[in-house]
């Protein structure tokens, strides 16, 4: 992950800009100022990923800020490089051990954490504190919707977190709003995924009341391995792939030398031989259109041969 140089006012950037001169380019859209006197590159700031702009809103605050104030929640994520749906918070989230109420400012929002044991670790670039990949997680679970906690989950599981840690942790929010949620969000995550659209994928079946699938499933036939599936339904014998369209279209999920229309032609020869399994009764493919619509998503699944119900939790979002 690149980082975003932040230029000070009042001291010369590589161009020589100091001052009024940074503030009257900043006006004209040459910079993007994200606090006063704290200012980076447009075309940079345009090129960056929302993780990288949020890490240099970070770094702009940092010495405007008490030393007590722990990086958490969304910002801790971003610096984690957790999943993220879209563009990161505007502002700061930091934990300050001495509030019982939340606190919004123009830049940083506190959160509450007077009498609450955190586990940190130190920023490398400023000495700041954030909070550690198993509270980030479980504080991004308790706070946002099922479409962006069960992503952020599944990496922390890949990274070796344990689902065990992680529940442990949600236990000691005896008392948090959103604890059921993300009770939810433990149930659904799991380190076995292709990607944050999978993960996202699978909160969708869950919405719509489809049976919980096997994530990954490995198929071979007589020729060898045939490659692993994003959804297996055991009961219904039914093989489910998220289509999100990225491993056709983007350069760098592809093979070298390979062309978009090779993936597609492989594609197609590993749907056929698992069309071919024994195992195998039905077939479907799905995309964000139908992820983000439920009664699309039903139709596919019904039509094969996957049911659906209602969750209990399933406006949980």
């Amino acid at each position: 992950m690149a980082r975003l140089t932040i230029i000070r006012g009042g001291s010369a950037d590589t161009s020589g800009r100091t001052g009024r001169a940074q503030r009257k380019d900043a006006d004209t859209g040459r910079l993007v100022r994200l606090v006063p006197g704290r200012f980076v590159d447009a075309d940079e700031w345009r090129r960056a990923t929302p993780g990288e702009r949020h890490i240099a809103r970070i770094k702009a605050v940092h010495d405007g800020i008490a030393e007590r104030l722990v990086v958490s929640h969304a910002s801790a994520a971003a610096l984690h490089g957790l999943p993220w749906r879209g563009e990161f918070p505007d502002v700061v989230e930091v934990i300050d051990p001495l509030r019982s109420t939340s606190q919004s400012l123009t830049h940083v929002r506190k959160r509450p954490g007077k009498g609450r044991e955190l586990r940190t670790q130190v920023m490398v670039a400023n000495g700041r504190r954030l909070t550690d990949l198993v509270t980030t997680a479980v504080d991004v679970a308790i706070s946002h919707d099922l479409r962006l906690a069960v992503p952020a989950l599944d990496v922390a599981l890949q990274r070796g977190v344990s689902d065990q840690a992680l529940r442990d942790e949600l236990e000691r929010r005896t008392a948090a709003h959103g604890r059921h949620r993300a009770a939810v969000a433990l149930d659904l995550a799991g380190p076995a995924t292709g990607s944050p659209g999978e993960s996202v994928a699978r909160v969708a079946l869950d919405e719509v009341g489809a049976p919980r699938p096997v994530l990954q499933r490995a198929f071979h036939d007589a020729a060898g391995f045939i490659g692993r599936v994003d959804f297996w339904f055991p009961e219904q014998g039914v093989v489910l792939e998220f289509d999100g369209r990225a491993k056709y279209g983007d350069p760098a999920l592809r093979a070298a030398g390979r062309s978009a229309a090779d993936v597609v032609a492989d594609e197609k020869r590993r749907e056929d031989r698992l069309r071919r399994h024994g195992d195998v009764r039905g077939f479907g493919r799905f995309g964000w259109p139908e992820a983000n619509d439920a009664e699309a998503l039903r139709a596919v699944l019904h039509a094969v041969g996957v049911p659906t119900d209602v969750r209990a939790f399933h406006h949980i979002r």
